[in-house]
């Protein structure tokens, strides 16, 4: 297929599926365009907000104000420590979130807004006169405000990237499509704030951030509004789900999340990494002061994020997430070790630096996807999904980030840069700084590698995670008679394709290669014989290939078959009768529970590793009712009152046209929220004995039920495609 073909091919697809995705897709081309150009306004925001970062290369807290190092890092100490208080209030506001525009989307087009409003007022303080005490006063004050607000804004689009999809394939494909629009800001916004900066004085001029980076980042406010009112949120879950998370509850179920904690010590122990980013900048500004080519190089060095995001998406589907990442850390070692002999000659720097940043982007898309699949995973193994929760749990690792944020700091400061950035002028300070830093992140790199060497979640195995996703959120609408044709499409396509690969004999993987040898060892004395030894060397290839391929598949598939036999296991047959118990105790006698409980629980035998696996969970259970109990003696004393659902439902039917409508509509969902909030953390272990004992009743008819089904959905599903590619054929005859 020669240039021209593929690129009609592409025009084609995108004309085609502009406004509605294509089958099997769930993210048209224009939202993926909205999504891009709102990305392209965080960035604009977040260069502005990025001056406001307490940390020692800020140019503009450090250079331009005269602000110590270890006077910013104790700030930024200060600041994690009151950030934990707000990290927890905003998980728990985000992650109840409930409107009819979604969860994230609200956050993104309004709170924009205000951070910008913040940090430009602190950007036009009459810094000149003010004294050294006063600037640090007023810093610390915008720098925590804005700290604790601007998540609101940035995590939210960022988590909107996670559940744009449930499709792990075409999530890659949107997230690296959108990285390469909104990276377009940055390049443009790099290329010319050091070109305009000539005529503001520089980076160490406070004119270059109130007249060229404050309008930029107003101009990205605006820009952000395509994605809040462009994209949609689509998370699988039943149709009438509520979110009910606790903070206490969210925080522990992550904590059994192997793979958050992997990506997490991982963050930790590689905080060194990043120690050389300031180089670049430092080398054009300090060394050879030539800000006309440090414009052009950052524009170059730009392409590198763009040349990255067209090919992870195809390095993904060929090495996996977790063979990318460490090929990329490896890379990330080698570049910044040629860095450290290479930064005397800055062009030969710049050239290392350029395959560095390009090893570095990959991980833009990368990390966005196997957070998504953390995520899914989190949601496949406690039942709930959380999204700003992952932020509370964080605050684990703020003990070890308040203590490895200092290290930079101090070598600074070892290295004389305190109030005077001068000193950097001085060829043989910055050199013997740049050969610290680069060693530093050689480190963090190495440090790096080493927790995911244990990463495990395979593209694989979330394909099977989101089947199990779908096959729950079939229940609630099961039961409420709700299902829709699509869900059933994708819900019996999904089990029926995982039994087919459960079923399917294990391939010989020794007898393949074993043919590759044979077909190697066939002769190639005349052209037709050696054609017929390379087909059948490619068709050896082909079927050894397909071999792995079904090998990982079959080991993935009992993640999906687990989920569809559990209720077979005696293990879940004897927890599916002591909820019956628990249910049979009915509401209005859950309050005196017989604390006897724990001590008959407490007595059985613990000889076998059964015995005690089953001793531990008695106790549990045991303890949950008192617990339980206790709660509805403080919150009820006059008797358990269940919460009517029609109650939220109707509160979020009311109007809201006028500003008292709103308010009238705020409270009622408030307070019915509220009730069911109270309710469910009181009733918990009975909430759960009740969905397991209905999940058990509900699974002995579910499949056969809407398999019955299968034929009507897909017919359905295939008339709605037809009428789609209709529209879409005559929209492009209009035209």
């Amino acid at each position: 297929m020669n240039i021209k073909d593929m690129a009609v091919g592409v025009v084609k697809e995108v004309t085609s599926h502009w406004s509605k995705p294509g089958k099997g897709k769930f993210v048209s081309y224009k939202e993926v365009l909205n999504l891009g150009l709102g990305g392209m306004g965080q960035q604009f925001v977040m260069i502005m907000t990025a001056y406001l970062g307490l940390s020692a290369g800020n140019t503009l807290l450090g250079s331009t104000l005269g602000l110590r190092p270890m006077h910013l890092q104790y700030m930024a100490m200060v600041q994690t420590v009151l950030g934990v208080f707000f990290c927890i209030l905003r998980g728990k506001i985000v992650d109840n979130t409930r409107t009819r525009y979604g969860r994230f989307r609200p956050y993104i087009a309004l709170m924009g807004f205000p951070i910008v409003l913040l940090t430009a007022i602190f950007i036009f303080l009459p810094f000149e006169t003010m004294s050294y005490t006063s600037k640090l006063i007023a810093t610390f004050a915008f720098a925590i405000t804005v700290s604790m607000v601007s998540p609101l804004f940035t995590d939210t689009y960022s988590e909107l990237q996670t559940v744009i999809t449930p499709n792990s394939e075409e999530r890659t494909n949107v997230l690296a499509i959108n990285s390469l629009i909104y990276s377009f800001a940055p390049t443009v916004a790099y290329f010319i704030i050091p070109l305009l900066s000539q005529l503001t004085g520089g980076y160490t001029d406070i004119r270059t951030y109130r007249y060229i980076i404050v309008p930029m980042a107003v101009l990205g406010v605006s820009l952000n509004l395509f994605t809040a009112f462009g994209c949609k949120e689509r998370v699988v879950t039943s149709q009438n789900y509520v979110q009910k998370v606790g903070v206490l509850e969210g925080v522990k179920e992550i904590y059994k999340n192997k793979h958050w904690w992997l990506r997490t010590v991982a963050g930790w122990i590689g905080f060194l990494e990043g120690a050389c980013g300031v180089i670049f900048g430092w080398i054009y500004i300090y060394g050879t002061q030539d800000m006309t080519t440090y414009a052009l190089l950052n524009t170059v060095l730009g392409s590198a994020s763009g040349i990255a995001m067209v090919i992870t998406p195809a390095l993904m589907k060929r090495l996996g997430n977790r063979t990318l990442l460490l090929v990329h850390n490896s890379l990330n070692v080698l570049f910044v070790t040629m860095m450290t002999f290479t930064f005397r000659i800055p062009l030969l720097f710049f050239i290392f630096l350029y395959l560095n940043s390009l090893v570095n982007a990959l991980s833009i898309v990368y990390n966005q996807a196997m957070h998504s699949e953390v995520k899914d995973y989190q949601q496949y193994i406690s039942g709930k999904r959380m999204d700003f929760m992952f932020g509370v749990a964080d605050l684990i690792g703020t003990p070890v980030t308040m203590v490895t944020g200092m290290v930079i700091p101090y070598v600074y400061e070892c290295m004389g840069l305190t109030t005077n950035y001068d000193i950097l002028y001085d060829p043989s300070v910055r050199n013997t700084m740049f050969y610290i830093l680069c060693v530093l992140s050689i480190i963090g790199a190495i440090l790096n590698l080493i927790p995911f060497s244990f990463y495990s979640l395979s593209r694989e195995k979330h394909r099977n995670i989101i089947k199990v996703l779908r096959y729950r959120a079939l229940f609630d609408d099961y039961e409420n008679d709700c299902l829709n044709a699509e869900e059933i499409v994708l819900a019996i396509d999904g089990i029926r394709e995982g039994y087919e690969i459960f079923n399917a004999p294990m391939p010989d993987l020794k007898l393949m290669k074993a043919k590759v040898k044979e077909a190697k060892a066939l002769p190639a004395a005349t052209p037709e014989t050696k054609a017929a030894r390379n087909k059948a060397i490619r068709a050896a290839r082909k079927g050894v290939q397909a071999g792995k391929k079904l090998i990982e598949q079959k080991g993935a598939v009992s993640i999906l078959i687990d989920e569809l036999t559990k209720f077979q296991k005696p293990e879940n047959i004897r927890r599916v009768q002591r909820a019956k118990d628990l249910v049979a105790i009915g509401l209005t006698h859950l309050s005196g529970i017989n604390p006897s409980v724990l001590d008959e629980a407490k007595a059985l035998p613990s000889a076998t590793k059964e015995e005690k696996a089953l001793k531990n969970d008695e106790v549990k259970r045991a303890k949950a009712m008192l617990k339980m109990a206790k709660k509805i003696r403080k919150n009820y004393p006059d008797g358990i009152r269940e919460p009517d659902p029609e109650t939220l439902r109707k509160a979020l039917d009311m109007p809201y046209a006028t500003r008292e409508e709103s308010r009238a509509r705020a409270k009622a969902v408030k307070a019915a929220e509220k009730e069911i909030q109270l309710f469910h953390t009181t009733l918990k272990p009975y909430q759960d004995a009740q969905k397991l004992v209905r999940d058990e009743r509900v699974s002995r008819t579910i499949y056969p039920e809407i398999e019955k089904m299968y034929d009507n959905a897909r017919a359905e599903v295939e008339q709605m495609e037809q009428k789609v590619q209709k529209e879409t054929a005559a929209a492009g005859r209009e035209k």
